[in-house]
């Protein structure tokens, strides 16, 4: 249980110093920093510093009597709340920016990310920001693993829950053979259409069509590269198409 809170913990971008205090303050209840500071195994100027920091990011309380401070963990809803809260100032920058966001899309624009923490975090970005009922195409190789190499289990079934809340289509094309390699659990979380490629044709990675981006990534090395313009996915789109009408479906029943 302790391992799985510390590894929810890493998902909101707590380090793992940051994760020893709150657990130490989660165990016990109401403290002051020198408590803490023993129980988490860290300095008391180091437990000061963080447990600071975590109170301006609303994870903890703090209350000043006699010039001591003591601190309690806040509710995981004030968490939730406060992401919630966030979400909504998105959504409102979302409907004042388009007019003026990339408003120029001639010319191609590149972003290259080589950690797994950035690779997530683009990709569950991408994904909230997708319409409802927006379509994916993708070309994968299943047996290598990507995403798993990316993401842990839960964060994976996030993002499947993300795709189906949002009612977000993946059409896949795979190597010929590959289907068979593909879980149930994986095929059963998600709206997801499938096509083996013609025999002898192979591809390594993943590679996302998204609206205007190209999108390339691998979980070994961990990469991802992005190309941003409407002509160049428009042509590898019209290869796509060619690649789907000649590949077989496969029956996910």
């Amino acid at each position: 249980m302790i391992k799985d809170i510390k590894n929810y913990l890493k998902e909101l971008s707590l380090n793992k110093n940051e994760a020893s205090v709150y657990l130490a303050l989660a165990k016990l209840g109401e403290a002051k920093a020198s408590e803490i500071a023993k129980v988490a195994e860290l300095p008391r100027t180091t437990a000061i510093s963080i447990l600071n920091k975590l109170s301006e990011e609303n994870y903890i309380t703090t209350h000043t009597y006699k010039g001591v401070n003591s601190y309690w963990i806040e509710s995981p809803q004030v968490l939730l709340d406060n992401l919630n809260s966030k979400i909504e100032i998105a959504e409102k920058l979302k409907e004042a920016l388009p007019n003026i966001y990339h408003s120029d899309g001639r010319f191609p624009s590149a972003k290259f990310f080589d950690t797994k923490k950035s690779i997530k975090n683009f990709i569950e970005k991408t994904l909230n920001n997708l319409e409802r009922g927006a379509i994916i195409y993708t070309i994968d190789t299943p047996h290598e693993g990507n995403y798993s190499k990316i993401f842990s289990d839960d964060l994976e079934s996030i993002i499947f829950g993300i795709k189906k809340k949002r009612g977000i289509i993946t059409k896949t094309l795979i190597p010929t053979g590959a289907f068979s390699g593909i879980s149930k659990t994986k095929l059963s979380s998600q709206n997801i259409l499938i096509k083996e490629l013609p025999t002898g044709l192979e591809f390594q990675g993943s590679l996302w069509l998204i609206k205007d981006m190209l999108i390339n990534f691998s979980g070994n090395p961990p990469f991802l590269v992005v190309i941003k313009q409407r002509a160049i996915v428009g042509g590898v789109k019209g290869i796509y198409n060619f690649l789907w009408n000649t590949s077989v479906t496969k029956n996910l029943l």
